[in-house]
């Protein structure tokens, strides 16, 4: 073989190394710039969603918590309600001692707004924050309960109705989830509203 044959062969061999060094670094590369963005940013998400949930909360809870100092006026008398969150034990001893439940519901005269109307102005009165639960079913239907946020185990849902705790779950069933008698209409939850 020539020295010219040699110094071809040489070179090409050269070359076809680093082709496939290179093709092989630039695959790495990209498999290795891949997987360390998706990792990189679904760990960085949950982080900062939960980072970011934790400071919502505590500012918002700070800012709640300050509003609630409501100025009222009854009957011409100035004063101060300061509404707090109770813990869920305090819920309960208020709702055994609250009377609402023992209403008779009345369509077209007292009805579930009705009772959670009472049972949100009867814990406000006793400085307890109570919210209204609008719930709102296919068909332009609805029902209403009340919540608490308690300071032990968050958001409780109440059916002030019969004083006891129920969940909420989008698009199930109220009374199926509840373990109620079932509604005369389709009572699938699409949406709540919850208002404090």
């Amino acid at each position: 073989m020539e020295h010219g044959q040699k110094l071809a062969i040489a070179l090409g061999m050269l070359l076809a190394l680093v082709m496939v060094c290179g093709g092989s670094g630039f695959l790495g590369y990209a498999y290795g710039y891949r997987v360390g963005q998706a990792t990189g940013y679904s760990q960085g998400y949950e982080w900062g969603r939960e980072k970011g949930y934790q400071t919502g909360y505590e500012s918002g809870y700070r800012t709640g918590h300050a509003e609630y100092k409501l100025a009222s006026q009854p009957l011409g008398v100035k004063g101060t309600i300061t509404l707090r969150n109770p813990t869920y034990q305090e819920v309960m001893k208020f709702l055994a001692d609250d009377a609402t439940n023992l209403r008779a519901y009345l369509e077209e005269d007292y009805v579930c707004v009705d009772f959670a109307a009472e049972v949100n102005n009867n814990a406000e009165e006793k400085g307890i924050r109570c919210a209204v639960v609008d719930i709102f079913y296919p068909e332009g239907y609805g029902h209403a309960i009340v919540a608490f946020d308690t300071a032990d185990r968050g958001l409780v849902f109440i059916e002030p109705q019969f004083d006891r705790e129920v969940r909420l779950e989008m698009g199930k069933s109220y009374s199926k989830i509840n373990g109620f008698t079932p509604a005369p209409r389709d009572d699938t939850i699409v949406r709540y509203v919850v208002s404090w």
